[in-house]
């Protein structure tokens, strides 16, 4: 087997793994798991010595969002090479929209909201921009 398809095929199985948890994570009808997970990653972040401006709940939440989706689109970018970043950052936008109407439609316990939107498409973006940067970089070494 060729190593680029052993990485794809590793790439599959943990795209989805991450995927039943991120799905989970964001489709579970109750706030009790997305909040006490803002709050664990706003404790790391204190100990980490993070700036008190960026502890503010509504930032670790932002923070949170973006960094949800970037293994997400960075292992689907590796096992579908073709669409680029511009692509994975608009199915990162249609997958938050989505996830946003169903928690408002269906999750009582849920808010949706613009910024998740935001947030979720700005991890998109930065998932699918990391692998056409390294793919970028690994072109120029080998030529």
């Amino acid at each position: 087997m060729e190593t680029s398809d052993r990485v794809r095929r590793g790439a599959r199985v943990l795209l989805l793994g991450y995927l039943a948890v991120l799905l989970f994570a964001l489709l579970t009808p109750s706030v009790d798991t997305p909040s006490s997970s803002v709050s664990w990653v706003g404790d790391v972040l204190e100990r980490l010595g993070a700036p008190d401006r960026l502890l503010l709940p509504t930032r670790v939440e932002f923070l949170c969002n973006v960094a949800i989706l970037v293994p997400a689109t960075g292992l689907a970018a590796v096992i579908w090479p073709g669409p680029s970043w511009r692509d994975w950052t608009a199915y990162g936008f249609v997958f938050s929209g989505s996830v946003e109407v169903v928690q408002a439609l269906l999750l009582d316990e849920r808010s949706a909201t613009y910024v998740d939107v935001v947030a979720n498409t700005l991890g998109a973006l930065l998932g699918g921009a990391v692998v056409g940067l390294v793919r970028a970089w690994r072109s120029q070494m080998s030529d």
